[in-house]
């Protein structure tokens, strides 16, 4: 049946490009992705058919056989010509190349226990359920460089400590989820980071936009409201011992009755989970991690500088003039080669791994990172695709009359939040959404005669719905991959993860949109919406939350 129906659409979609023709044609592609996102719930074939459906449009038909002609040329050429293009540019390559090396240096530092070394040194303060909680919580603050690693490390340490304080494994796994995504989509050096400004300046390309895209995440990073309201709001939440919801009966079972976990739930579903090879625990160091991460950091605050000051040739400059003269990207493989290089050398002085053994654990933290390098080629294709078509120009057209640019933040949000809840994967909302939206916010600017200046704000502030609003939907989704790591590290069933955690998921999401995305539409200063958002949140979770019973 879903075969039949991706057929059917896939037909109407191209008989509707005949019929109406001209450049309606230009919203097939992203429209074709997205619909085929949901229905299959494959991100990469998603993709794909956007690029063929592109592809075929460019070649050009008149008639049913010059249709099949150019589903034939148009295929190859969504390969050969789009695909090759789209990966074709220095900056992309590099992106690869930064986003493959932190891969690899995580699996370096996996295979070191030096992530494990820093949760086992602190796991010794934890003497109640709110330090354990806060611990939780902390550790995942720390791992901020990649949402699997964070999911599995912490899940898979903190596990005893909080069953031992008798908190529920349902509360475990939120935290959990809470934490991974979203510190790892704000912080400044992740496996995210390379991604995430991969697409940020290949959607800016499309409009001539010269601002640095690594200085554009950072300009965005306000405007994350969402994740931002998660990581702050958490140690909160854990301090005033107040649940609602299935939350709430999770935790009063475990506090009067012991049970970490309901008794009643079937086996935990879904595929394993495997911790990377660690070494013994006392040769789980904490400074094996802290040492590459930390000079990573720091070599990449020192090369911005450098890079910058070269690049104005030594001018006496403002540091903002300097971080946007540098070139990030740059700056970026430098630091996480210096990283890798240090990790290595940690495992292999310290004789925890050989030589060879290192490298093979750099491999496998590569690998982890292909699947995304995919899926970022296709939108780099989809990308070009959408210029050639002028989707963008069509789109502002259809909507600069009817809509206030101020809506577009929140019905980004909303429309990431909806395919990534589809496909299970925030990464390929990202993907199927800035090659359309961004082009868009400044073609609809341009339309309304909003100057550059004044856009600039509405850029970032869809930067942030785009990148948050497909963390929300991935929370609320039950086939999303990291909500699947955090139930299957917490040994939880993944159905009570899902449904205890969606209250929370919605309620901070309604608080994001209508606190956060709505007004930040019309010029609010975005610090001033995520103070209200932080109030309303308390607000709430004092009039509507339970007090927790005392354990027994």
């Amino acid at each position: 049946m879903v075969k039949r129906f991706v057929i059917v659409l896939f037909l109407i979609l191209f008989v509707g490009a005949f019929v109406f023709g001209g450049e309606m044609r230009g919203i097939l592609p992203p429209l074709l992705a997205i619909a085929l996102a949901f229905i299959t719930k494959q991100v990469i074939i998603s993709l794909f058919a956007g690029v063929w459906a592109g592809a075929t449009l460019l070649v050009g038909f008149d008639s049913t056989l010059s249709l099949l002609k150019a589903l034939f040329i148009g295929f190859f050429r969504s390969a050969d010509t789009y695909i090759v293009n789209g990966l074709n540019e220095t900056t992309h390559i590099m992106i690869v190349i930064f986003s493959l090396t932190i891969g690899g240096m995580v699996g370096v530092i996996s295979r070191s226990g030096g992530m494990l070394g820093i949760v086992k040194s602190l796991s010794k303060y934890t003497d109640t359920p709110v330090k354990a909680q806060i611990l939780t919580w902390f550790m995942g603050i720390v791992i901020f460089f990649d949402d699997y690693a964070n999911s599995l490390i912490v899940g898979n340490t903190m596990r005893p400590v909080t069953d031992k304080m008798r908190i529920s494994r349902e509360k475990l796994s939120y935290i959990i989820d809470s934490t991974s995504a979203p510190v790892a989509s704000v912080s400044i050096l992740s496996t995210w980071i390379g991604y995430e400004v991969g697409l940020i300046g290949d959607a800016f390309g499309q409009f001539g936009n010269n601002t640095d895209p690594y200085m554009a995440f950072i300009y965005s990073l306000p405007y994350r409201f969402y994740a931002i309201l998660l990581l702050v709001i958490m140690p909160v939440f854990i301090v005033m011992r107040r649940d609602f919801g299935s939350m709430y009966t999770a935790e009063k079972r475990a506090i009067l009755k012991g049970e970490v976990y309901d008794p009643t739930s079937p086996a935990t579903p879904g595929k394993e989970i495997v911790m990377m090879e660690t070494p013994e625990d006392d040769m789980c160091k904490w400074y094996n991690a802290a040492l590459p991460i930390g000079i990573m950091i720091l070599a990449t605050f020192i090369g911005i500088g450098i890079s910058g000051y070269f690049s104005l040739q030594g001018k006496v400059a403002s540091l903002t003039s300097i971080i946007s003269a540098a070139d990030s990207f740059k700056v970026l493989i430098w630091s996480s080669l210096i990283a890798t290089i240090v990790a290595v050398v940690l495992v292999v002085l310290q004789k925890i791994e050989t030589i060879e053994g290192a490298i093979s654990a750099w491999v496998e933290g590569v690998k982890s990172m292909v699947l995304a390098m995919i899926i970022l080629t296709l939108a780099w294709g989809l990308s070009l695709i959408t210029k050639e078509l002028n989707t963008a120009e069509y789109l502002s057209q259809i909507l600069s009359d009817s809509l206030n640019i101020g809506f577009l933040p929140v019905i980004v949000f909303i429309i990431a939040a909806l395919t990534s809840f589809a496909t299970g994967t925030s990464w390929g909302s990202m993907a199927i959404l800035f090659p359309t939206a961004l082009p868009l916010v400044n073609a609809i600017g341009q339309t309304q005669s909003i100057s550059t200046g004044e856009l600039s704000p509405m850029l970032y502030a869809t930067i942030g719905a785009i990148l948050t609003g497909s963390i929300f939907g991935d929370h609320c989704s039950p086939i999303s991959d990291t909500t699947i790591m955090a139930s299957m590290s917490s040994h939880v069933n993944h159905l009570d993860h899902v449904r205890t955690q969606i209250p929370y998921v919605l309620l901070f999401g309604t608080i994001a949109i209508v606190f956060g995305y709505l007004p930040a539409g019309f010029g609010v200063n975005p610090y001033l919406l995520m103070l209200i958002q932080f109030v309303v949140a308390i607000g709430f979770i004092l009039y509507f939350g339970k007090k927790l019973p005392e354990d027994s």
